[in-house]
């Protein structure tokens, strides 16, 4: 089960947070004039500390999240060194922060990916699909659904896995192709290479 939690937070990351980067990397930039820090850096440990967030699921505005967690990693890096210029500090206070309201391609893009999600939901086997939708969209737990539907406890939870891999595995290969990257630049085409080491 644990397994399958890491497999649900890093397909959110890839989903919510991942595409965030060219944003974010021009929001480290601010923090990054004096040239000490390295705005990519900056992201790169926002990224590892998005990645580990145990509460992901509670994360409402992955916009807004990403960019608290990539302000907290640039006034840790000020913090970090010796001497605290004045001017540092106060060009740090003036930053504002990213714009989070959702742009006109973010809705479209989340509307599509809700489209997506409908469909892969109206694939699934119907006692699977009546399952997850219990769930997902109605928020009835496993024994609710269990008397509801008069299956056991164990039968219902086959089905939730089994609907959340169907469901993540198509929304995943649809986001996947999306996603293009500045190979060795970006945060995860380094991941990637450094894994085929």
């Amino acid at each position: 089960m644990m397994a399958q939690e890491d497999d649900d937070r890093r397909a959110w990351f890839r989903r919510e947070i991942l595409p965030l980067e060219p944003d974010l990397l021009a929001y480290a930039r601010q923090f990054c004039r004096d040239g000490q820090t390295d705005p990519e850096d900056l992201v790169h440990e926002a990224f590892a500390r998005a990645i580990a967030c145990k509460t992901w699921r509670e994360v409402g505005n992955p916009g807004a999240f990403a960019t608290r967690i990539l302000r907290n990693c640039a006034l840790d890096a000020l913090r970090r060194r010796k001497v605290l210029t004045i001017t540092a500090v106060a060009d740090f206070d003036r930053i504002e922060p990213l714009d989070e309201a959702p742009s006109a391609h973010a809705v479209l893009e989340s509307r599509e990916e809700l489209r997506l999600l409908a469909d892969a939901i109206a694939e699934l086997p119907t006692q699977c699909r009546r399952v997850f939708t219990l769930r997902k969209v109605y928020s009835l737990s496993p024994d609710e659904i269990a008397v509801r539907l008069g299956l056991s406890v164990s039968t219902v939870e086959k089905h939730l896995v089994k609907g959340l891999r169907y469901c993540s595995e198509k929304l995943g290969r649809r986001i996947g192709r999306k996603i293009r990257v500045d190979e060795g630049r970006s945060w995860s085409a380094r991941r990637d290479h450094d894994a085929k080491r």
